[in-house]
């Protein structure tokens, strides 16, 4: 239940200087065992022929590739052209000064945006936590750190959600239970009604400043 969480503690400063020793340039690929375990690349660090615009057919303008990674300005998002339902996905990523970026799981084209449907992964930017969308306090925080690469993974199974970073969980919580529905009924989100609730959709992303790599996906 998200009432059992931890108490909030900040990741250790060994974990966050591993960021640092992430090779951000390695050129993204797939190892035999891992073509054997269901992975696939979302981003080649070339072209972006698994994305396309949220509502779109098209890859909006203010998402390209430069330097082998995925950068993104404010503006629309960019979700999987594919939907996934209970997966583990891995990404590289990092935010400029000033700038932000969120991962969002199972979102639907029917709501608005991303956000009004789909569990969220904040990133750097709006503050130290990196939880699904300030409902429910993480089990652990992490200050701000722009310009530094990171390595995170979310994972979506049923109606439960982890997000880590750097080998660590920074959260856990349960989506579309009575907990959770409260909880969106007493956010500014009241009125995303299917925030949640999907069992399956796509991967977005969005933010600006942002930039990803080594993006892959492993259905389960």
């Amino acid at each position: 239940m998200l009432a059992a969480m931890n108490p909030r503690t900040v990741l250790p400063l060994s974990v966050l200087l591993a960021a640092v020793a992430l090779n951000a340039a390695e050129a993204p690929k797939i190892t035999a065992f891992e073509r054997s375990q269901g992975w696939q690349l979302l981003f080649d660090g070339r072209d972006l022929s698994s994305w396309r615009g949220y509502r779109s057919d098209k890859v909006p303008a203010n998402w390209r590739v430069a330097d082998g990674s995925l950068t993104g300005a404010a503006g629309a998002a960019l979700v999987t052209a594919a939907e996934f339902g209970d997966f583990e996905l891995t990404f590289d990523w990092r935010v400029g000064e000033g700038g932000h970026g969120e991962v969002f799981v199972r979102t639907s084209e029917d709501a608005a945006s991303p956000d009004r449907s789909g569990p969220q992964m904040q990133l750097a930017g709006h503050g130290p936590a990196l939880g699904g969308h300030g409902l429910a306090a993480p089990e652990r925080t992490i200050p701000p750190q722009f310009g530094v690469w990171y390595r995170s993974k979310i994972v979506a199974f049923g109606n439960r959600v982890e997000h880590w970073i750097n080998g660590e969980r920074v959260h856990a919580y349960s989506v579309d239970t009575p907990e959770w529905r409260k909880l969106v009924a007493a956010s500014p989100l009241a009125g995303a009604r299917d925030l949640g609730r999907q069992r399956a959709g796509f991967i977005a992303l969005s933010g600006d400043r942002v930039e990803f790599r080594n993006l892959k996906v492993r259905p389960l």
